[in-house]
């Protein structure tokens, strides 16, 4: 039986994804080199790892700049861009709901603490969670399942008592690798990520209640599908 809610926070709460890509072209635009968005959705939903976009920058202006003052700039802007960003649409549903049918409701998320709990303080949301890890509480973000495992033991889950929302590939890989339900919720720059992986995408979480979507879940646990 599904008990639990446990969502992402960027470009799944509020649209972080956009603000931050867009924040780091114009960081790009004054070396005069291009931010390819096929190189940037390698980073999303995970760590920089995968894509640094400092090293890129570098390696491509052939220039030497202060890489700290660059980060800090980058942050300035991002923070500007998503200080009054609106909640998506059907996740105050969502969480309304979580805590009338008491369902717990965790949050794991691949940013750091000082980035995230902010957000959710301006958002008024935060009392909604029952548990909240980022990056600060793991040695390794998504795709690994390190943080939806921390949030599943905090939450005391079995396997598939709990939906997933993210919205990026990192995020559903990492979910699954934990043995939770994910449904993928794609935003501006994940849309036409290959998001396959997940056991439901929907456009959007005004698509579909939760009640709806709970039922669907549990009905695909019952026939074995998972």
């Amino acid at each position: 039986m599904i008990k639990a809610f446990i969502f992402d926070f960027d470009g799944l709460i509020i649209d972080t994804e956009i603000a931050c890509y867009q924040a780091w072209v114009e960081q790009f635009q004054i070396f005069n080199v291009e931010l390819p968005l096929s190189e940037w959705e390698l980073t999303i939903g995970g760590s920089n790892e995968a894509f640094n976009p400092v090293e890129y920058l570098h390696f491509h202006s052939k220039k030497n700049f202060d890489k700290q003052k660059l980060i800090l700039d980058h942050m300035k802007s991002y923070r500007e861009k998503t200080r009054t960003l609106p909640l998506l649409p059907g996740v105050k549903n969502y969480l309304n709901w979580a805590l009338e049918n008491n369902f717990k409701i965790g949050l794991a998320s691949s940013s750091p603490k000082n980035w995230v709990l902010p957000h959710l303080l301006d958002l008024e949301i935060i009392d909604f969670f029952n548990i909240i890890k980022t990056s600060d509480d793991v040695n390794y973000v998504k795709p690994c399942p390190d943080l939806f495992l921390l949030v599943k033991q905090g939450l005391n889950l079995e396997d598939f008592e709990a939906i997933v929302f993210e919205d990026s590939r990192n995020g559903i890989t990492a979910a699954n690798l934990a043995n939770l339900f994910t449904v993928a919720v794609p935003n501006q720059l994940t849309k036409k990520m290959d998001l396959s992986e997940a056991n439901l995408l929907v456009n959007s979480l005004n698509a579909i209640e939760p009640q709806n979507l709970v039922k669907i879940l549990e009905t695909t646990l019952k026939s074995g599908i998972v």
